[in-house]
């Protein structure tokens, strides 16, 4: 099965201010059409060189009800991290298809865990296919209430993401990600850029590998994050 099926353009899950995702989905997958599903599992961590002490578990599982809706959870333990619950998040949501390639985003984080109350958020995502291996995605997310916001301002989340598909096994991916708050703009501004792959295992499985740098700043990483998934189509 090509990658560009199994993962029409992935991301890992965006890292921003707050520290749950704004979305269900690890990575940036438009909706698959009808009887469609898939479940991710992997280690998230956010120091390369201590896997042991700063990795989260995540889990996500997700289905298409409809020909234009897909609807998923994914749920995080920090059994390897030190500053986290062993129970640390629970995101639920749902995208709606607007077209071939583009789609709505709506998300709730579950006070749960971590999480001590509700946050909802709202995005849209489009895909601009240049050529039958290139593409170029992009995003765009607010965060609302106090489950996102800490009570200040709008969570900002957007990303562009460059896409090579170099055949049916590999894909190649090179993400930009900027996230930052309404209430103080530039201080609260990280950039963060996220090289990673996709290596396709057979029979709708595949592993994806990367790494998360900061780049500017003051809410950038501090420390090179790495994360591995297997993504399984169902």
């Amino acid at each position: 099965m090509p990658i560009a099926f199994v993962l029409v353009c992935a991301l890992l899950a965006t890292t921003s201010l707050h520290g749950q995702p704004l979305s269900f989905d690890p990575f940036y997958v438009l909706p698959a059409g009808p009887g469609q599903a898939s479940i991710d599992v992997g280690i998230k961590s956010s120091d390369a060189g201590d896997l042991s002490n700063t990795s989260n578990a995540i889990a996500m599982a997700k289905f298409n009800p409809h020909e234009k809706i897909e609807t998923g959870a994914q749920l995080a333990f920090g059994w390897f991290n030190d500053a986290t619950a062993n129970f640390t998040y629970l995101v639920v949501g749902t995208k709606y298809s607007l077209g071939k390639r583009s789609a709505a985003t709506a998300n709730l984080t579950v006070p749960a865990g971590d999480v001590d109350n509700p946050g909802i958020s709202l995005g849209i995502m489009q895909t601009l296919s240049l050529t039958s291996s290139i593409a170029v995605n992009s995003r765009l997310q607010f965060g609302l209430l106090k489950g996102y916001t800490d009570g200040k301002g709008i969570i900002i989340d957007s990303f562009i993401e460059s896409v090579y598909v170099v055949n049916n096994r590999l894909g190649a991916y090179f993400t930009t990600t900027m996230t930052s708050n309404s209430d103080d703009f530039f201080n609260a501004l990280g950039v963060n850029l996220n090289p990673n792959i996709d290596i396709s295992i057979g029979d709708g499985s595949v592993i994806n590998l990367g790494l998360t740098f900061g780049a500017v700043g003051d809410g950038k990483l501090t420390q090179t994050a790495l994360n591995v998934f297997l993504l399984r189509m169902m």
